[in-house]
């Protein structure tokens, strides 16, 4: 039995708790920039606006509030990615799913005309062959003409 980590082909994972291979680089990213901006906000508050504290205490309680920020983001940071990933994903497949909805619509009503149209084509064929074959063989035509647009029935010879 092969106990190696086999990879999906199409999500490229190992497992649920991995990160796909083609998300790396945006999980490194998003928890770097977090991570640095909060390293950045707890230097400020206690080295340049603490009140109270002394020089020798700000290293320490800097190091301690940064431990638990990475820890927070080690773990915050792939539900961000992920989740901004998953929301533009679904806006994503809606509007595809919309613009191909229309085209399909607006192929169909292409389609129908198209059949329509030669559908009344066919018909008025039909009627002019028996309005000529009648004139040729000199019986009058009063048969009304198919389908008129104007919704009025009209004989023509």
């Amino acid at each position: 039995m092969n106990d190696t980590i086999q990879f999906d082909d199409d999500a490229e994972r190992a497992s649920i708790f991995t990160v796909p291979v083609r998300r790396i680089r945006p999980h490194f990213w998003t928890f770097s920039t977090f991570f640095i901006a909060t390293t950045m906000f707890y230097v400020y508050v206690h080295a340049i606006d603490a009140d109270t504290s002394s020089w020798r205490d700000t290293p320490s309680a800097i190091m301690g509030d940064i431990v638990y920020a990475a820890g927070f983001w080690i773990i915050f940071s792939p539900i961000l990615v992920e989740g901004v990933t998953m929301v533009f994903a679904a806006m994503f497949r809606q509007k595809t799913r919309q613009e191909g909805r229309e085209q399909g619509r607006e192929e169909g009503r292409e389609e129908g005309q198209a059949a329509g149209r030669q559908e009344t084509d066919a018909t008025w064929r039909e009627w002019n062959q028996r309005r000529l074959q009648a004139i040729a063989d000199g019986v009058p035509f009063e048969e009304p003409t198919p389908d008129p647009p104007n919704g009025t029935n009209s004989v023509r010879e």
